[in-house]
């Protein structure tokens, strides 16, 4: 035995490099080359990182709890989807398309690799199925058809989904496939950070019904022809946890965008960069438990509440401006809070104005730390009959 344990010390190394090396040659995807690459920083000692980049927000607000490299260039990988889905859903409140349509498989979606469901061109399916396979499933094949049903082809898609990265003001996103895909291995060619891909669950879940499917484990496509695993193992595991998204390729890493709500309060977290599966959902998990741990919910303005000041238009007219939205905001728990505003909002306009029109903003404070900010507009019309319909609101050099 004890010749055997001095064989043991004296060969372990070259055993452990042998193992390793005949480990890294099997299987050719990305996972199990990735899983031998942190096999070989194992060996050599080397920490391997939790994530890349990471945040966490209020999801009410957008308020940031908490951040790493959050506005790092980083591949959306899979999460590109929900962009995609978002622009199938605004496609459909707009009533161009529904939910029951029919959707033709192309070639094109028949033959997209990845995470599949192995659809076959010819076969029809409806839109909604489509989507939640995309979603649920992350489906590369359902996604494509998904995309070119909405978009006209999955270019038009990519269009309709750059544009409305635009319009929520993700400065830091772009968008060449309508899936996350990289054309070749190891090269993505979408990007995106932290910071957007929040922004991004925040839309789905205050504009989409796309939560319905995502807080599943399992779902039936097409009454029963595939079961849904989905992908995202928070799900039925994090207690409050009902979203949304998982992304991998080999560059990208092990990606998630998620989302919990525990009574009133909701979070998002979104972990970029993990070195493994696991470790996605894990990183993801003990943010947002910090996050219910740490914060509570505090209403501080009421959608319509009218605000202390008075507004002049140059007809004459006096204006008590309102706030545009209920305003909650995300405090810590063992702080006393010290809540206030500044508004920003012009003495004088030029009117006539209408309801609803935009005066300014209102920030929420707390102490020294600015919370959030919410449009202040006008609760009344102020334009006559014979008023032209493009009359503007002017805030000079104040907003």
């Amino acid at each position: 035995m004890v010749e055997l344990a001095g064989w043991w010390n004296s060969n372990r190394l070259t055993l452990i490099l042998i193992v390793a090396a005949v480990l890294g040659t099997i299987g050719s995807n990305a996972e199990a080359a990735h899983a031998h690459h942190l096999r070989k920083h194992s060996a050599t000692h080397q920490a391997v990182p939790l994530y890349r980049a990471a945040l966490l927000e209020y999801a009410d607000s957008g308020q940031i709890l908490f951040q790493q490299n959050a506005d790092m260039e980083w591949p959306p990988a899979s999460m590109a989807k929900m962009m995609m889905l978002l622009v199938a859903e605004d496609q459909i409140h707009a009533g161009r398309f529904r939910l029951t349509d029919p959707v033709v498989i192309s070639e094109q979606s028949a033959t997209t690799g990845g995470s599949r469901l192995g659809l076959r061109a010819g076969q029809v399916y409806p839109l909604g199925e489509l989507m939640k396979a995309a979603l649920i499933r992350s489906a590369n094949d359902a996604a494509v058809a998904v995309a070119e049903k909405v978009g006209g082809s999955t270019e038009g898609c990519v269009r309709l989904m750059n544009l409305r990265a635009r319009s929520l003001g993700m400065t830091g996103t772009e968008y060449h496939t309508v899936d996350g895909l990289p054309p070749t291995p190891g090269h993505d060619v979408d990007f995106t950070n932290a910071h957007d891909l929040a922004m991004l669950a925040r839309a789905i879940i205050a504009d989409t019904d796309l939560l319905k499917w995502s807080e599943l484990e399992t779902a039936l496509f097409d009454n029963g022809v595939f079961l849904l695993h989905n992908t995202n193992h928070l799900i039925g595991t994090f207690p409050g946890c009902d979203g949304i998204k998982t992304g991998f390729t080999f560059h990208a890493g092990f990606n998630l965008t998620a989302t919990a709500k525990r009574g009133d309060f909701r979070v998002v977290a979104v972990v970029l960069g993990a070195p493994s599966n696991a470790q996605r959902f894990v990183q993801a998990g003990k943010l947002m438990d910090w996050g219910f741990n740490n914060f509570t919910t505090m209403s501080v303005l009421s959608q319509g509440q009218r605000l202390p000041m008075q507004v002049r238009t140059t007809g004459g007219a006096v204006i008590e401006p309102v706030v545009a939205r209920t305003v909650n905001v995300a405090v810590r728990r063992d702080s006393v809070h010290d809540i206030h505003f500044r508004f920003d909002v012009p003495p004088l306009v030029m009117g006539p104005v209408r309801a609803g029109m935009p005066l300014g903003r209102v920030t929420v404070i707390d102490g020294s730390e600015v919370l959030t900010q919410a449009e202040v507009i006008c609760p009344r019309s102020t334009i006559s009959r014979s008023a032209t319909d493009d009359t503007k609101v002017s805030m000079g050099d104040r907003y």
